[in-house]
């Protein structure tokens, strides 16, 4: 019986002090919203920002599984310049100066310049977004300039929850982070359910999915993953292909010098520019219908 009794009281104790542990441990999580305009604040204040990133794109469709992983180098400023490379089969480098964005594709040495007037048109509602930026620029994620995306993850919130505390590898040591599921009132850009722009047989519909899950440094607030999803519809199929985009920031600096030049694009020998103006034409065009 004395047996008994002490096994019951022991048990009780365990219990109590898993109940205790696990209200620490929720206790101990900041608050989601708190932390994201932490984030935001840190992003905001910076000067400079650069990093390494690793891109795993996985498309799902009836008729297309496939997977790539690309690494690329990215620079930014609070200006707003960035510079944007990737290597091998998806190589691409995407500069913008202040003024003018610069696309250029190895593959072919070819480049097109945008003035920014242009970029801001065709990013719009009014002027429609055609799948080659559109679906591009969500292929890469969001950062290209992170200064844009980390400076608002609060606007338009509809839910943002803590999950789990995790270990991410980074700069070379392991680096404790929150992972916060984030979800928007609608994705950005069109309202959900809405192509981003006119659909035929010749364009693709795309459509961001409201909800991402983010990787962020415990002490720094800085973002060292983003997982995010989101839909295309490709030219001629009635079965919506989707897309999750795993992005991985390694070699994170902050506010360290970064020379002009990086934001300065030159064609390389023998390259040829594509006009431009006729893309951004047939994406207002196909607005307009």
């Amino acid at each position: 019986m004395q047996r008994a009794r002490i096994a019951s009281q022991t048990l009780g104790l365990i219990s109590a002090a898993a109940v205790l542990a696990a209200a620490q441990s929720a206790s101990s999580q900041p608050d989601a919203l708190d932390l994201l305009k932490n984030v935001e604040a840190t992003y905001s204040a910076m000067g400079t920002y650069s990093a390494r990133s690793t891109n795993l794109i996985e498309m799902n469709g009836a008729n297309l599984q496939n997977k790539m992983e690309m690494s690329m180098t990215i620079a930014a400023d609070s200006s707003g310049r960035f510079r944007m490379e990737s290597k091998g089969m998806m190589g691409m480098l995407m500069v913008f100066d202040g003024s003018t964005m610069w696309i250029y594709m190895p593959q072919t040495n070819q480049y097109s310049k945008v003035p920014h007037e242009q970029v801001l048109a065709a990013a719009t509602p009014e002027g429609g977004v055609g799948v080659h930026s559109e679906g591009a620029m969500a292929m890469f994620g969001s950062f290209a300039n992170p200064f844009h995306g980390f400076r608002s993850l609060a606007a338009n919130l509809k839910e943002a929850k803590v999950l789990r505390s995790e270990k991410l590898h980074v700069n070379g040591s392991d680096v404790d982070c929150w992972v916060v599921s984030v979800e928007y009132e609608s994705a950005t850009g069109p309202p959900l359910g809405q192509p981003s722009q006119a659909h035929t047989d010749q364009t693709a519909g795309f459509e961001r999915a409201p909800t991402k899950m983010l990787w962020v440094d415990k002490t720094r607030y800085l973002v060292y993953q983003e997982d995010s999803t989101s839909k295309m519809t490709m030219p001629g199929a009635n079965e919506t292909m989707n897309i999750r985009n795993t992005t991985k920031f390694d070699n994170v600096t902050v506010d360290e010098l970064v020379s002009p030049d990086v934001f300065t694009f030159t064609p390389p020998p023998g390259a040829t520019e594509m006009d431009s103006s006729k893309e951004v034409k047939r994406i207002r065009e196909l607005k307009k219908e």
